[in-house]
């Protein structure tokens, strides 16, 4: 939820420095990803459909919010932003995967 209030709202003076924004977006959802993951495993998920559904679901919300920038006249989309989503997705779910929640 923080993620689409933050996509939404105006945007102040431009802080980013080259591409650092596509960064930021990684990273997010790399986190968002590994989140997903975590909480699938913890209601009995099993580990491929774990990371899968995870990806799908962190790509899908990513594109979302991307199109809904294009109807809100403050703020641009960019299909780069949806590359590094996608792509910070992938690494939350299937990189991070020496991590384990369960005991």
């Amino acid at each position: 939820m923080l993620v689409l209030i933050v996509s939404i709202i105006p945007e102040g003076p431009s802080l980013s420095v080259g591409r650092l924004d596509k960064a930021a977006h990684l990273c997010e959802y790399l986190l968002f990803a590994w989140l997903l993951v975590q909480a699938i495993r913890a209601t009995g998920g099993r580990e491929p459909q774990s990371r899968l559904w995870a990806w799908m679901y962190a790509t899908s919300y990513g594109l979302l919010i991307e199109l809904l920038q294009l109807m809100v006249p403050w703020r641009s989309a960019e299909w780069g932003d949806v590359a590094a989503n996608a792509i910070g997705a992938a690494c939350g779910a299937w990189i991070i995967r020496g991590t384990r929640t369960d005991a």
